[in-house]
């Protein structure tokens, strides 16, 4: 068997995106097009990186005959994306309290909070190792879970979120667009 370990890929820079909420923006469709100036960066990310996860119900059918498996029925599934941002900002208190109303004042900021309401919007995530690089564009997402935020002096205070993708009216999750050159048709 061979093993190629130019293939394998470690992306450990890179960037997430999104928008403030209600904005019209154009959907990128390569990896090295220029996102719409709308988008902004979440910033810093915690040194976990991005952690992508599918998680789909799947029924078994068995056969009376024996008791074996006829069919697997795949049903509902999820695709999530959990990260850390590691930076406190306007834009990253307004994604973590989503429906509440944030303002900027002459200290720094105030925020009336509220439970949170429905956030679908558009985000992007970049990963780079070295010349090679990855963006998946996802069309509608929200951030679904929110994990504790801790204030401690024994780390950084970081906003756990748990991306969920939604299907979106071309039927897909997302669109991943990759520079690389082991990839590329010549």
């Amino acid at each position: 068997m061979a093993v190629d370990i130019d293939l394998i890929r470690a992306y450990e820079d890179g960037a997430v995106y999104t928008h403030a909420q209600g904005a019209t923006i154009t959907l990128p469709v390569t990896a090295s097009e220029s996102l719409d100036v709308d988008f902004f960066e979440v910033g810093a990310v915690g040194e976990e990186g991005l952690t992508e996860a599918i998680a789909q119900n799947v029924t078994d059918y068995f056969l009376w005959q024996k008791g074996a498996l006829g069919r697997r029925l795949r049903n509902q599934s999820v695709k999530t994306v959990k990260f850390a941002a590691a930076e406190t900002s306007l834009n990253n208190l307004g994604l973590h309290y989503a429906g509440s109303v944030i303002t900027s004042t002459t200290e720094g900021a105030a925020v009336e909070e509220k439970p949170p309401g429905t956030d679908i919007r558009t985000w992007v995530l970049h990963g780079i190792d070295g010349d090679r690089e990855v963006r998946v564009v996802i069309p509608l997402g929200e951030i679904g879970e929110r994990g504790d935020v801790v204030w401690s002096g024994g780390g950084p205070t970081v906003y756990e979120w748990t991306l969920s993708y939604y299907i979106g009216p071309d039927g897909t999750w997302a669109k991943r667009y990759y520079i690389d050159d082991d990839m590329a048709t010549p």
